[in-house]
C-alpha cells in the first residue's frame, strides 16, 4: 500500500479503514468501549448512588447500599404497590357480573344453532362484512382504543439490582474497619485505600474478595475466612456461632483487568447504531 493509500477514494473496494472511519464519524454500526478502572464501582460504594457509603447495609445476596438510599427505594416501591392495588380493586368493583346472562345466551344459541333461518342470516352478515372497505376516515370504521386491564400487583418489594424479594428487616448492617488516617489530615473518603480486614488488617480493594459476617457485620477477606474462621465457624469479633447463611460475599466492582470477569461485571460497553450497508 502506498503512502496515501488509506485516503484513496477511487478504489472499487470498500476497505476496512473506510468502514471504521465512517462508523466513527457517522455513528454507524455497533460501537464498543472497554470500561476502565476509573469507571468501575468500588466495593464500598452504594449500588444506587455509586458513592462511598457512610451508613452501609447489604442484602443477603451481597449487594451494598447506603441505608438512606435503599430505604427510600423500598418506600417508593410500597407506595407504587399500594396505588396499583387500589386501581386493581376499583377495577373489580366496577366490572359487572354478566356470567348468568352469558350462560343463558349460550344456551339459547346452542338450541337455535340448527335453525336454517339463523344460518342464512349469519351467512349474509359474513358476506356484508367482507364487502366493507377499510375506510379509516369514516367514524364508524375507525379503530377504538380499549382500556387495558390492570393486573394484580405483586405485594413484595424487590431488590433494585437482583430483582429478588427484599424486606427492610432483611438488610444487614455492615461495619467496615477503617484504615488509620494519614498524618496530613486527609479524610478517609479521599484516601485510595479506606478499609482493612477486621482480623488480619489487610487492605481491602476491588481485587479482594470481601465477606460480611452477619452477627457482627464485620468485613473480612476470603483468605481470612478460609484459614481462620471456617474451621471453628465462630465470629472472631462477637464469638457467636456462624451458619452458612451468615457468610455473605460482597458484590464488588471490576478492577479493569481481564481477570475481573470473575466478579460478574461486564467490562465492555456497547452502543448500537444504524447499519451501514455497502454495495
Amino acid at each position: 500500500m502506498t503512502r496515501h493509500g488509506k485516503n484513496a477514494t477511487a478504489s472499487a473496494v470498500y476497505t476496512y479503514h473506510e468502514r471504521q472511519k465512517d462508523t466513527q464519524e457517522g455513528q454507524y454500526g455497533t460501537q464498543s468501549v472497554t470500561i476502565s478502572r476509573d469507571s468501575a464501582r468500588n466495593f464500598d460504594c452504594c449500588c444506587l448512588t455509586l458513592q462511598p457509603c457512610k451508613d452501609p447495609v447489604c442484602t443477603p445476596e451481597g449487594y451494598l447500599f447506603e441505608r438512606e438510599a435503599i430505604l427510600t427505594n423500598l418506600l417508593k416501591q410500597k407506595r407504587k404497590i399500594a396505588k396499583q392495588q387500589k386501581m386493581y380493586s376499583k377495577q373489580n368493583e366496577e366490572k359487572p357480573d354478566n356470567s348468568a346472562t352469558k350462560t343463558k345466551v349460550e344456551e339459547f344459541l346452542s338450541r337455535q344453532s340448527s335453525s336454517s333461518a339463523i344460518k342464512v342470516a349469519k351467512s349474509k352478515e359474513d358476506e356484508s362484512n367482507t364487502k366493507k372497505l377499510n375506510n379509516f376516515w369514516v367514524p364508524n370504521l375507525q379503530g377504538h382504543a380499549t382500556e387495558e386491564a390492570v393486573k394484580k400487583p405483586d405485594g413484595k418489594t424487590k431488590c433494585p439490582i437482583s430483582q429478588k424479594p427484599l424486606r427492610m428487616k432483611d438488610l444487614i448492617t455492615v461495619n467496615f474497619t477503617p484504615m488509620p488516617q494519614d498524618t496530613d489530615g486527609t479524610s478517609a473518603i479521599c484516601q485510595e485505600v479506606r478499609y482493612m480486614c477486621a482480623v488480619t488488617k489487610d487492605a481491602l480493594c476491588n481485587a479482594t474478595v470481601c465477606i460480611v459476617l452477619r452477627p457482627s457485620g464485620k468485613v473480612v477477606t476470603l483468605d481470612c475466612y478460609e484459614k481462620v474462621i471456617k474451621n471453628d465457624m465462630a465470629d472472631p469479633i462477637s464469638g457467636e456461632k456462624l451458619k452458612e447463611k451468615d457468610i455473605i460475599i460482597l458484590k464488588r466492582g471490576s478492577t479493569g483487568y481481564a481477570g475481573a470477569k470473575n466478579t460478574g461485571e461486564d467490562l465492555i460497553a456497547k452502543k448500537k447504531g444504524a447499519v451501514l450497508m455497502a454495495n
